[in-house]
């Protein structure tokens, strides 16, 4: 079984918080859920927690520690994906880390116009296609919004990601009507709910609105997917000093809290119910009023979390990185990117998704994702550390080679060169010879990529029969979208 994340060979990672901090996390946590409370817009939800041992207020729901600490108890800590093939894919617990791009950006930036500018369907089919020719990408996530259909961007969406390409994916969708589209064309591609069941291909994403509120949207979705033992995330998205308290572990107890308020649901709707568990914690920047998804701080809170889910409460877990405020694909997008995928992989995140987001989530840009590929790429070759197996010792070459000698002409350094990791993109020419190549920087050459893969590259598209079967489904979901329209 292959993973991805080799960071336990070069030690212990790294870990932002202390078991006693994560205790004293956990604690806080249940008081809040215990004495505050939280908001559960759901009917169905409220009867099934206040039967569970809840204290209901009408919409307002007061959790017991016993009954959150046996939904954490209860949920499996392992959660595996296959392929749009049926092919294993990823094994997601422990410190197994995996890059995807994501998720539903309205703007993208044009990569043969420069300009940014709203999305549109031939956007969301690019974008597909670029990352599923990245090999370090591992799983899709949406990208691009699509306009044209309002009301059913979602499924155009994932329409787009199952036809053209085989990784597997993360899925959002608007509501619980959208779930059901999405799960039905997933259904088809595997052959049948229950074969999607026993070989998951999504893992749904959906969210709390923060502060300590529970949507029945949200809720609606939970339960679904809990029902049919499909994999879902709740992942509360607070912004420090705006939606959660202004400190790191304020806001860490509240996204604990409303993430915790969603495993107990899910729970209690189906013990064993496969769930992941994370958020996405940002500072608002108070000069701009902006959320500032790669800073310092969001970083450290949202790996957090993911420290907290994975060492203090042993399930899959979520997190963030290869993204960016910047506007463009520049320097600052770099740094911030890549400093974000290295502390990922080391605090052993599983799910990392928003690869190739700029403007805090607000614009997709196709060459970051090219060059957030070769970060992740760069990240995972540092974590695979130093090999000692005896034939890797090269010590019969060195007695052959001797002193003042030199190891072109051995065998091993053809053989064995494969150690040596080769980026797709970076320079490693003299001067003189990048100058020959036309002088260019990775920003450049990283567009290039992206052209030549949007004008040149080969769709990875369904059989012809199954992909019949799920343009009839986005046909039909159209003339529904048209007739409400017109109401």
């Amino acid at each position: 079984m292959k993973k991805h994340n080799r960071v336990n060979f070069a030690g212990q990672g790294i870990n932002f918080l202390t078991r006693q901090q994560m205790e004293e996390i956990h604690s806080c946590t249940l008081q809040l859920l215990q004495e505050t409370g939280i908001l559960v817009q759901h009917k169905g939800a409220l009867e099934m927690l206040e039967k569970a041992g809840c204290r209901v207020e009408k919409k307002h729901v007061y959790m017991p520690p016993t009954l959150v600490e046996w939904a954490i108890k209860a949920a499996p800590s392992r959660i595996l994906l296959y392929d749009r093939d049926g092919n294993f894919a990823l094994d997601v617990s422990g410190r197994n880390t995996y890059y995807g791009v994501g998720s539903a950006e309205p703007r993208i930036i044009d990569s043969f116009t420069g300009e940014t500018r709203l999305c549109n369907e031939e956007d969301n089919k690019n974008c597909v296609k670029v990352a599923d020719a990245m090999p370090y990408i591992d799983y899709m996530m949406s990208q691009a919004q699509v306009y044209g259909h309002p009301k059913t961007s979602y499924e155009h969406e994932y329409a787009a990601m199952i036809r053209y390409s085989s990784k597997p994916q993360v899925v959002i969708t608007a509501d619980l009507e959208s779930t059901k589209n999405v799960v039905e064309m997933a259904s088809v591609v595997r052959g049948g709910l229950d074969k999607l069941q026993q070989k998951p291909l999504f893992i749904l994403y959906c969210e709390p609105t923060s502060p300590l509120n529970c949507t029945k949207e949200s809720i609606e979705k939970v339960m679904y997917m809990a029902e049919n033992g499909l994999p879902v995330l709740y992942a509360p998205i607070p912004m420090n000093g705006a939606t959660g308290p202004v400190t790191l572990a304020g806001s860490i107890i509240q996204a604990n809290a409303e993430c915790l308020a969603g495993l107990v649901i899910a729970q209690l709707t189906r013990p064993g119910a496969p769930f992941l568990y994370g958020a996405i914690i940002t500072n608002m920047d108070l000069k701009s009023l902006q959320p500032t998804y790669a800073s310092p701080e969001t970083m450290v809170e949202s790996l957090a979390m993911s420290e907290i889910g994975r060492e203090l409460y042993h399930l899959p877990t979520w997190g963030t990185a290869g993204c960016t405020s910047s506007k463009l694909p520049d320097e600052q997008a770099v740094l911030e990117g890549t400093q974000y995928i290295t502390l990922a992989g080391l605090s052993g995140a599983n799910i990392v998704h928003d690869v190739g987001y700029t403007t805090f989530g607000l614009a997709h840009s196709n060459e970051l994702v090219v060059m957030m590929n070769d970060a992740i790429g760069r990240v995972r070759r540092i974590f695979d550390c130093v090999n000692t197996a005896p034939e890797y010792l090269a010590m019969d070459d060195m007695r052959e080679v001797g002193p003042k000698g030199h190891f072109l002409g051995q065998e091993s350094t053809l053989r064995k060169n494969c150690e040596n990791w080769e980026s797709a993109l970076e320079d490693r020419n003299e001067y003189d010879r990048w100058m020959e190549l036309g002088g260019k920087t990775m920003g450049q050459r990283a567009n290039e990529r992206v052209r030549d893969i949007i004008e040149n590259g080969k769709l990875n598209s369904l059989p012809a029969e199954l992909d019949a079967k799920i343009v009839a489904i986005i046909e039909r979901i159209d003339a529904a979208e048209a007739e409400s329209l017109k109401k």
